[in-house]
């Protein structure tokens, strides 16, 4: 017979991963949320994968592969390997790995706090623009190290991969402390909040080059019998880098650039394609909760693979619907070509851009700005394209807006 507190241990496990925390909202007053924590952390170990490190507890870090989890994986593995990804015309192709590199290079920048745009990291790359401040400097160097990490793909995971990366993404970002651009830190680190508050201090620095090898050894462990799947394992790389936080700066930048290394290195091609930083930069509150909860409850790892998981999924999403609408938009202008219509340089350049945009709608206003013309010519423009039918135009409050009509 199931009791009332196997059923509930089931429920707050299986249906949803709940932390300490939250499930302290949702027992009934009669039960002790010490006593059944415990009893839920020795029910989830019991079915758990454990890990060959541990927390600074001593307590070996583990994870559950749980229903949600085994789906989230799956759905990655269907979707991002899908024959779709190797049907995609070469020169869409080269075009989305660019984005994807731009893109991660730009939001994994963000995340840790700078302060640029896409259109900037273009100028960088495309037109060799000297960076003429820090941020600058750190997106083009996230560019670099993503051009690097496709260009050693094939390289097995060494402790000079992972400084050599290092030094690429802090190169020339950290003042003073130069010299420490692909270096380990030699003392104390603390991570703050934005009230300067110690929310967490990694492992002391006499223990990083251990710690390290011990993460390498890993990686590179190639047994049938503890196979790991490449997407839980990408993720476990990703979160433990973090936790040693090895280096006095650029950890963050490091273990997302080694996510990828890892996951192009086994197979996931369909990587190249998108930023998953793009995603983590709109749920950095989950994402610093997931790596919150690993800690404060036991060394499991689930809550971070969960995240890591549905971001992943979220991502293909984005990058299947940009695939999309390169093709659509190679179909207007196949039209055009056909009907022999011919656009202004202005309005071509305007469509290639705004026809793969995650952006559904634009103004005049929009296009006046974009485009560095007055009113009037941003209308003149806008107006010509929605009377050939290329532009659906509709009135929202007091103005008209202007969005691809991929029907043309």
């Amino acid at each position: 017979m199931i009791t009332n507190n196997e059923k509930l241990l089931n429920s707050l496990t299986f249906e949803n991963y709940y932390s300490k925390e939250d499930i302290g909202y949702r027992l009934p007053n009669d039960i002790s949320l010490e006593t059944f924590w415990q009893e839920m952390l020795q029910f989830r170990k019991q079915k758990a994968e454990s890990l060959p490190f541990v927390d600074q507890n001593k307590v070996s870090f583990w994870y559950l592969s749980t229903p949600a989890l085994q789906k989230k994986i799956y759905e990655i593995d269907s979707s991002g390997k899908d024959s779709f990804y190797h049907m995609v015309k070469k020169e869409i192709e080269s075009e989305l790995i660019k984005d994807s590199l731009m893109e991660e290079a730009l939001y994994s920048s963000v995340i840790e706090g700078a302060f640029s745009t896409y259109k900037r990291l273009k100028e960088l790359v495309d037109e060799k623009i000297a960076p003429v401040d820090i941020n600058d400097q750190m997106v083009l160097n996230n560019y670099h190290a993503m051009q690097f990490i496709l260009k050693e793909k094939h390289q097995n995971l060494t402790m000079d991969f992972i400084l050599k990366l290092h030094h690429i993404v802090t190169e020339k970002t950290l003042g003073p402390d130069e010299a420490y651009a692909g270096r380990f830190r030699d003392d104390w680190v603390y991570i703050k909040d934005k009230r300067d508050r110690v929310i967490y201090t990694p492992p002391p620095a006499d223990q990083v080059t251990a710690a390290m090898e011990q993460l390498i050894a890993w990686v590179n462990e190639h047994n049938e019998s503890t196979f790991i799947h490449p997407i839980i394992k990408a993720s476990i790389i990703h979160f433990h880098l973090v936790y040693i936080h090895p280096f006095f700066d650029g950890n963050g930048r490091t273990a997302r650039a080694l996510f990828y290394y890892y996951l192009i290195k086994n197979g996931y091609e369909f990587f190249k394609y998108f930023s998953i930083s793009v995603v983590v930069q709109k749920t950095k509150a989950q994402y610093y909760r997931a790596m919150k909860d690993v800690e404060g409850c036991g060394a499991d790892l689930t809550y971070f693979l969960l995240y890591m998981t549905q971001t992943i999924n979220d991502s293909i999403g984005l990058v299947t619907d940009r695939i999309v609408k390169h093709y659509k938009k190679d179909f207007i202008f196949d039209k055009l070509k056909e009907k022999g219509q011919l656009l202004h340089p202005r309005q071509e350049k305007f469509l290639k851009k705004f026809l793969i945009s995650d952006k559904g709608l634009i103004t005049i206003k929009d296009y006046q700005k974009a485009n560095g013309v007055v009113y009037e010519t941003a209308r003149r423009d806008l107006e010509d394209l929605a009377s050939r039918n290329i532009l659906l135009k509709t009135k929202e409050r007091r103005k008209f807006v202007y969005q691809p009509n991929y029907e043309f």
